[in-house]
């Protein structure tokens, strides 16, 4: 591989060189770091290249031409609708309109979602940099932008990043982001997995995703993000996914030949994070 289309970078969360292989995927490896156990694919791409995967869902030859588009899931907007429902339900009876920005939208699953729970008078949009993503989900009538979060987007109540972390090449940095558009006091919602916590990959019952997916961290990571730049959090819920549906699903992945782990159903220890997080007052001064 080309040394000009891959980086090697320090450890995304404690910026430490030392580090040591965990799993493999696509030729490319997922480190540990030595010092703070943050999970993270090194080398990676380019950043160049990373872009250009993420606006168009299509990775080059050093990831054997990876395909990222996915597809629209109905069931998702009937989950986060429960999900949304739950965790942000003070949010919701207290009736007044709100403004939510749901960043990295895909098809607009949680969009739609927000859209159906939120007061008369509320502005739901997202952003997706990937094109046929963000085509889509516009066709349908959704308020969508095609481009990644910056500065000077106007204010907002709430940012959601559902299963985007592990795409963001520097997160602290995209916290640092995240703080400017929120209005004082405004919240932040993240979905994402706890892989760093599990000791072997084969703990982890599914495709870890490289290097489309480019950092993994522990529970204990994301709260540490958060906490250094500012937000504290207000409810954490931790659910499996390790059940006979997603057996059967990777069972189907392995016979195309894709890469995925078999496991007794309800054995790993494994959990989505779903964290909401509130700005706090003194945070314009971190960073």
């Amino acid at each position: 591989m080309e040394s000009s289309r891959i980086e090697h970078i320090p450890c995304p969360f404690c910026g430490s060189r030392r580090a040591t292989p965990w799993a493999e995927e696509l030729g490319f490896t997922a480190v540990r770091c030595t010092d703070c156990r943050f999970l993270y694919c090194n080398p990676r791409p380019a950043l160049t290249l990373i872009d250009s995967a993420v606006r168009t869902g299509s990775h080059g030859p050093e990831a054997q031409g990876l395909q990222v588009t996915s597809r629209r899931i109905d069931a998702k907007v009937r989950r986060y609708r429960r999900v949304f429902a739950d965790m942000f339900d003070d949010l919701w009876r207290r009736g007044e309109p709100i403004a939510w920005l749901d960043v990295g939208a895909g098809y607009g699953e949680v969009i739609e979602a927000v859209t159906a729970l939120a007061p008369s008078g509320s502005h739901i949009e997202g952003l997706e940099p990937m094109g046929p993503k963000a085509s889509q989900a516009r066709a349908r009538g959704l308020t969508i932008t095609e481009d990644y979060l910056r500065p000077d987007h106007a204010k907002v109540d709430v940012v959601s990043i559902v299963d985007v972390f592990s795409h963001i090449p520097d997160f602290g940095e995209f916290l640092g982001t995240v703080r400017q558009v929120l209005k004082p006091g405004g919240e932040l919602y993240v979905e994402t997995g706890n892989l760093a916590d599990l000791e072997r990959r084969e703990e982890f019952p599914g495709e870890l995703g490289l290097p489309d997916h480019l950092v993994f961290a522990g529970e204990r990571h994301l709260l540490g993000y958060l906490e250094r730049f500012g937000f504290e959090v207000i409810r954490i819920r931790r659910w499996r996914i390790d059940g006979f549906v997603n057996l059967a699903k990777n069972i189907v992945k392995m016979l195309i030949g894709r890469p995925a782990g078999i496991r007794i159903p309800y054995t790993s220890r494994y959990r989505q994070l779903q964290v909401r997080a509130r700005l706090r007052a003194q945070s314009a001064s971190v960073g």
